[in-house]
């Protein structure tokens, strides 16, 4: 009866054992978007109208998705943002590329003359630190600083002079943040690239919830460049010679100066500048600007990259469209961003947000 007993218990461990080595196999496994199925067969032709920054992305995603669908034919005017809307209310575009964040005078354009709401998809993450790629953002101080973690409403009381956040006044000098001895009294200098540009709209919006009434001592840096301009139906990108990169500028300004701070690229880097963490408020997390947390949007100035369409009662969707748009938040869409070296794509569970709102 004992020895019955020891093989009844020997074989329910060893079954145990599997399905513990099992579930651990399906734990370390990556959490994938769902792999593509074409629901239709796709003959037309898609418009889109946008940025040049993103040819090369969707070069890769068109000549991907017609392996599936050999009729399909793509027409790109991809040249400025700026055109992306003017495209879609016009209904000479299907897809909206913006290589920013959007206005509130585009989405209103769009209402006024459409009569229906723009409908965004989120397609891919920006880059961790290409400047023509929706970069993430990242605050820099000097390494010497003993700063390393701020709050958004902090970094609205430091940057801007409206504290939207609640602060209850300016923070101008370091003691203000809690640095103390030789820091009592310093000024804060404060950094960024040219404050009408994407990356400082972006903070603006999202750190000083739409202030746009900066710092009054903020020192702005352009890029040192040299443009040739491409007509959008080009399958090159525009031609930019950049002899000194603004963000970087911006960097190794923070590096020199032990009284600055930095609004840059997060991927950007100087020995003697160092990246703070961030929280969007008192009480929360404290997330470091890494490019895994850029990766899978844990970072909160990490930035999504969102396509425009028509899609609604007014003006439907093109069917064509929404299944090229499944193409790309598929498993198979989303691994051709990291060929593309760059852009970031999705976390799954974000790519499976998106492919719901299609349906």
């Amino acid at each position: 009866m004992t020895g019955k007993t020891n093989l009844g218990l020997g074989k329910a461990l060893a079954l145990g054992g599997m399905l513990l080595a099992a579930a651990s196999v399906r734990a370390t496994e990556p959490d994938l978007p769902p792999a593509y199925r074409p629901s239709r067969p796709v003959t037309g032709t898609i418009r889109s109208w946008g940025h040049g920054f993103l040819r090369p992305m969707m070069k890769l995603w068109e000549e991907g998705f017609q392996k599936y669908h050999p009729g399909v034919r793509f027409k790109d005017k991809l040249v400025t943002s700026a055109a992306a809307m003017a495209g879609l209310y016009t209904q000479r575009a299907d897809l909206g590329v913006l290589a920013r964040e959007i206005t509130p005078p585009e989405v209103a354009a769009y209402e006024k003359m459409v009569r229906q709401k723009l409908t965004p998809v989120t397609v891919l993450t920006g880059s961790y630190g290409n400047q023509d790629k929706i970069m993430a953002l990242g605050i820099f101080v000097n390494q010497d600083n003993p700063v390393s973690r701020l709050t958004f409403a902090q970094l609205d009381a430091i940057w801007g002079a409206e504290h939207k956040r609640g602060a209850k006044a300016n923070i101008r000098t370091w003691d203000q943040l809690g640095a103390t001895g030789e820091w009592s009294g310093q000024a804060i200098h404060p950094y960024s690239g040219l404050a009408f540009e994407a990356p400082a709209y972006f903070f603006s919006q999202t750190v000083m919830k739409g202030s746009v009434l900066w710092n009054e001592a903020l020192r702005q840096c352009e890029n040192d460049e040299d443009e040739v301009p491409s007509r959008g139906d080009e399958k090159v990108t525009p031609k930019i010679t950049r002899h000194v990169d603004a963000y970087q500028k911006v960097v190794d300004a923070v590096g020199a100066d032990r009284q600055g701070i930095g609004l840059a690229g997060a991927g950007y880097r100087n020995p003697h500048a160092k990246l703070v963490a961030l929280a969007v408020e008192e009480g929360e997390p404290f997330v470091e600007a890494t490019g895994e947390n850029v990766a899978n949007l844990s970072y909160p100035l990490a930035r999504p990259v969102r396509f425009y369409i028509n899609k609604g009662s007014t003006v439907p969707a093109n069917p064509d469209v929404i299944e090229f748009l499944r193409f790309i938040l598929s498993r198979e869409g989303q691994a051709l961003v990291a060929r593309e070296g760059d852009f970031l794509a999705l976390p799954a569970a974000v790519a499976r947000e998106e492919l719901a709102k299609l349906e």
